[in-house]
């Protein structure tokens, strides 16, 4: 009896996927465009931290810094095609390519809506902070782990608490002396106390944003949460260029599993590729619930309600 009552779940399970999978996954055919919204740009892959949360120490692919020309050609392309937001980040610490604020001006003298970066705080001072904001980056987005300095120390190895918070509160007092507009976030994961960490930078930040930890595709997905699939808006709206010019499935992958395309290869542009049958099989794989059929996506946190 129990045996049924498992299988039954199981199947009820599939059946509420599938349903959602394609409910979803029908709105998002519809807004797909035929342009990605966002293009993520990994100018670097390297990184100075070593977090607990991070797979960052399993990547095998070679720490690479991008090529101008690739960057400045995906720039043309996302101007051209009228891309509301780039982000200049992905599986690494983009202040450590030190052609970063050239990177987010010529973005900007381009036309791009929005430039973005995601850092983890830890170099963003003296000429470097002052040269990002007047290079005209519209948002700068700070992980910050960690309610307590024991507790952003143990995760965020090996960066130090008070130097990452003088930091960002440096960035925004020298924002506001130089009258900028970039907005200044921090986003918080694995925080024992939220309300200690709101209460610590709410003062200085423009914003917060609280995460779950997730599980980067890479283990199985626990089964005391609802297992009911949903598709990822990742494959409709968002792009990511690895270093080399591979373009990986999401951000997720970090090690470049699942490669859709090569940018500047055979003339592959970011809207041949966004259109290419790799492409299409993912999304109709997602839009039918059997993203089991694919092997980053089988167990990923970010396929499950």
């Amino acid at each position: 009896m129990g045996q049924i009552m498992i299988n039954r779940t199981e199947q009820n399970k599939t059946i509420l996927s599938a349903i959602t999978c394609r409910i979803i996954g029908f709105v998002y055919d519809i807004c797909l465009q035929s342009f990605p919204k966002t293009v993520r740009i990994e100018t670097t892959n390297a990184c100075n931290s070593q977090c607990t949360i991070c797979p960052h120490h399993k990547m095998i692919r070679p720490t690479k810094i991008m090529e101008e020309s690739l960057f400045f050609n995906i720039i043309d392309e996302c101007a051209e095609n009228r891309c509301k937001e780039v982000h200049l980040h992905n599986f690494g610490e983009p202040f450590l390519d030190k052609r970063l604020e050239r990177f987010v001006a010529y973005s900007k003298e381009k036309g791009i809506e929005k430039v973005k970066v995601f850092s983890n705080g830890s170099i963003i001072t003296g000429d470097r902070a002052r040269g990002i904001l007047e290079a005209g980056l519209d948002e700068i987005k700070i992980s910050f782990d960690g309610a307590s300095k024991e507790e952003f120390e143990e995760i965020r190895r090996p960066l130090k608490f008070d130097e990452v918070v003088e930091n960002i509160a440096g960035l925004v007092k020298l924002r506001n002396a130089l009258g900028k507009k970039t907005k200044v976030h921090v986003a918080c994961c694995s925080t024992l106390d939220k309300t200690r960490t709101m209460q610590m930078l709410e003062s200085i930040v423009d914003g917060f944003s609280f995460g779950k930890v997730h599980n980067w595709g890479t283990e199985k997905y626990g089964t005391d949460k609802t297992s009911i699939r949903k598709p990822c808006s990742r494959v409709w709206q968002t792009f990511t260029v690895l270093a080399n010019g591979d373009v990986s499935l999401c951000c997720l992958d970090y090690d470049g599993q699942i490669i859709l395309g090569r940018i500047g290869v055979s003339n592959n542009s970011i809207m041949s590729i966004w259109k290419n049958n790799d492409y299409r099989r993912i999304r109709s794989l997602h839009k039918c619930g059997k993203q089991n059929e694919i092997e980053l996506c089988s167990n990923c946190s970010k396929s499950f309600i």
